[in-house]
């Protein structure tokens, strides 16, 4: 039987509140265990970096990374490379055994070009907007002859030392100022400058480089770049917006360059307090999931910002 436009249109529009809802079911789950991954440990290079599409050979982007990374450190993937079954099979990958609803669903926005008739002239206007579609991939470590990725193959971490030139790079870009000294990390809205303990007070490079990006994702939310509300008390919804979307936009960065990303080393203060992220992001349950898809949309927004600046901004 042939579906007809409306009910194309309702079969579509059901499809995508099913595979929100499983995106967000999978971030609240998640978040509930603690077991997010912008709080856990990564390394740079091929198998551990970001997920990327085994097609394109691009990294996914907004909200589609976490829902990956999370699958992805729930069933133990460390080959984060994903695809749809046609993509699998163009690869040389067997699917059997991937059945609808074993893989992982990822939304795909494209521009979308529609007519209104204006009210006062009565002339029809072109309108544009997005339109989103949800798809399920899966990972090649699903494929029942997926093989690992040999060592030629893979790729070596960037070292933190060429990791902070990228750092100084932003900061030259943006005319930052930053102030070395004391033993707390922040970033000053008003005077707009970075302050970062001296060099030799951390205790592991990885730290200084996850550190400086992390205050760097705050600067980007300055009046004369991508204007966030970045001014506000410690405790409020508003802060650990900000604080959330320093998080990610820092694992983001790094990540995208090939470095290695671990919270725990970031020297500022509250940085990692989960209490108050917790209680703030368990709200979201209440909005659908909005103010966490914002946060993820903002972050995307700061890392592409930071990366324009040093590598042209070429991820997509």
């Amino acid at each position: 039987m042939v579906m007809s436009k409306q009910k194309k249109k309702e079969y579509a529009k059901a499809k995508n509140a099913e595979g929100r809802e499983k995106w967000l079911a999978s971030i609240e789950e998640a978040i509930a265990d603690n077991n997010v991954p912008w709080r856990k440990p990564w390394k740079g290079g091929l198998k551990a970096g970001m997920p990327v599409n085994i097609k394109s050979k691009r990294a996914y982007r907004g909200g589609n990374i976490w829902g990956l990374f999370i699958s992805a450190m729930s069933n133990g993937w460390t080959d984060l490379r994903f695809g749809t079954r046609k993509n699998l099979i163009e690869k040389g990958y067997s699917v059997k055994g991937l059945t609808n609803g074993t893989g992982v669903g990822v939304a795909l926005f494209k521009p979308s070009k529609f007519t209104v008739t204006n009210e006062e002239t009565g002339e029809e206007e072109e309108k544009r907007s997005w339109i989103s579609r949800w798809y399920e991939v899966w990972c090649v470590e699903q494929c029942e002859d997926y093989k690992p990725p040999t060592e030629d193959e893979e790729e070596e971490s960037i070292p933190p030392h060429d990791l902070m030139q990228h750092f100084d790079t932003y900061v030259d870009s943006q005319k930052l100022k930053v102030n070395r000294g004391g033993d707390k990390a922040f970033y000053s809205p008003s005077q707009d400058y970075i302050g970062l303990p001296v060099h030799e007070a951390f205790t592991d490079p990885v730290g200084e480089v996850n550190t400086a990006f992390h205050e760097a994702a705050h600067s980007t939310g300055h009046k004369t770049r991508l204007d966030r509300p970045i001014t506000n008390s410690f405790g409020s919804s508003a802060y650990a917006m900000e604080e959330l979307v320093a998080e990610l936009t820092s694992m983001l960065t790094v990540l995208h360059l090939g470095g290695d990303f671990n919270p725990d080393l970031v020297a500022e203060e509250n940085a990692n307090n989960m209490a108050y992220l917790k209680n703030w992001l368990t709200a979201c349950r209440e909005d659908k999931g909005k103010a966490l898809s914002m946060a993820f949309s903002e972050a995307q927004k700061a890392t592409d910002y930071i990366l324009d600046t040093i590598v042209g901004g070429d991820e997509e």
